[in-house]
């Protein structure tokens, strides 16, 4: 059978005075700016059919992303290892899990995993004959390395537009742009996917729902392509990428969604103009791979359990660190008895973790999907190793581990993204387990060696 592939919308947005992540202090919505969708897309060969869909959140717990499968499977058919669902990042989402200063909204993730998964059951009613494309561009003038070496030796992030005590940004971006198109066979857009890296813009308001830039692309490229078409952007290896450029080259003029705008504009010219050059095929091999990656979480000593409870009490006099598992820049005396409560929650974890990686064929081409907010050089040293023709990173995928920080950022280097929460789980010797199960799963798919 040829190709046939379907895609669909199902709107996640929560109701007000929902928990709203990715922030030290609490937050909750008191307004709407644009729905959170799941973007679902189906692609069928007649041997494999395989399911993606992305959702409009800062994160997707295993536990929900299993949920959302097992429902899958049980409407659709579908096995769980031929389905990926994935987050955008968005920080004005709702709670999905206990992140910092804001707890899980378990009314909304009770709910959330019934409308994610009613995305791909949309999608299969609506399979068609089809045909897809593939390319890819470079865009290297809206994403910037967020973690700089200051003079005083330490690395932090987002150190300050023009600071004087800036040496060097600590590595570089990834610049690609990569995607996939699907149309009907009588021409009629289905889908458009694309995978960048950038972190996300954000939106300047604190209680307001929104999508941000991920939200942004989805409706100019359905203005250009059509209201049936679902278009979905990928957040690849970008943990320390974001729209900030704090060497002064280039200075933004706007903020908030009217900048998250702009950048979703840059990314949908490359995208409408590579779709016009494409090659689109009618066929196109499909095949799933999965694989469990084990790692070690962070050492949360005794010291740093006494240390905790004694600030959580207001007993503790506060000490540059103050925990073991702090390296270079301090954590900030403000934020002491956030990471107290996250040394608590991880000591609670097993010491040993694990987490899904999968990969996806798509003819020449090929997904890798990671479970955290993956550190861009991650992404390039797998790209760097594969054939895939484009190899499409999808980071918040499967599961949520926080950030998967380099060994050196870990041990060497420090800053925000090290610091031991349940949003940065993985301790030493994680990015090189990660690197090496996913080459492995690109492997058993034929795209290296």
């Amino acid at each position: 059978m040829k190709l046939h592939a379907g895609a669909a919308t199902s709107n996640i947005t929560p109701w007000l005075g929902v928990t709203m992540p990715g922030s030290f202090h609490p937050r909750y919505g008191e307004d709407v700016h644009d729905e959170l969708l799941a973007k679902a897309l189906v692609i069928d060969n007649g041997d494999v059919k395989v399911a993606m869909v992305t959702c409009d959140l800062i994160a997707i717990p295993e536990a929900i992303a299993n949920a959302v499968k097992a429902r899958i499977e049980e409407r659709c058919g579908i096995s769980p290892e031929c389905v990926m669902v994935n987050a955008t990042h968005t920080h004005s989402g709702a709670g999905v899990s206990n992140l910092l200063g804001m707890g899980e909204d378990e009314g909304y993730t009770t709910w959330l995993p019934l409308k994610v998964a009613d995305a791909v059951e949309l999608a299969v009613k609506r399979m068609q004959p089809a045909r897809a494309g593939f390319a890819s561009v470079m865009e290297d003038r809206i994403s910037f390395y967020r973690r700089w070496l200051m003079k005083d030796g330490t690395v932090r992030m987002n150190p300050g537009l023009n600071n004087p005590d800036l040496v060097r940004p600590m590595g570089e971006i990834d610049p690609e742009l990569a995607m996939m198109y699907v149309e009907g066979v009588d021409g009629t857009p289905i889908s458009v996917v694309a995978s960048f890296s950038l972190h996300y813009v954000g939106t300047g308001s604190v209680g307001q729902v929104s999508a941000d830039y991920f939200g942004q692309f989805f409706n100019l490229m359905r203005h250009y392509l059509g209201g049936n078409c679902v278009p979905i952007l990928w957040n690849a290896a970008s943990g320390q990428i974001n729209n900030n450029d704090y060497s002064g080259e280039r200075i933004w003029r706007d903020r908030g969604h009217p900048r998250a705008r702009r950048m979703a504009n840059v990314l949908a010219g490359h995208v409408l103009t590579e779709i016009q050059l494409m090659d689109l095929d009618e066929e196109l091999a499909l095949e799933a791979v999965t694989g469990t990656l084990e790692f070690s979480r962070k050492v949360i000593t005794e010291t740093d359990l006494d240390i905790a409870e004694q600030i959580l009490a207001g007993e503790y006099e506060y000490e540059e660190g103050p925990f073991s598992w702090v390296v270079g820049q301090p954590v900030r005396k403000d934020r002491v008895d956030v990471y107290a409560r996250q040394c608590q929650r991880l000591a609670a974890l097993p010491e040993q973790m694990t987490a899904p990686v999968q990969a996806i064929r798509l003819g020449d081409a090929a997904i890798l999907a990671l479970p955290g907010e993956i550190f861009v050089e991650t992404g390039l040293r797998i790209k760097a190793q594969t054939s895939a023709s484009p190899l499409m990173l999808v980071s918040l995928a499967n599961g949520y581990i926080g950030y998967v920080c380099t060994d050196e950022a870990l041990t060497q280097e420090g800053g925000y993204e090290t610091w031991a929460a349940l949003s940065s789980l993985g301790g030493a010797g994680t990015v090189p387990a990660m690197e090496s199960l996913g080459l492995s799963l690109l492997e058993t798919l034929g795209f290296v060696g």
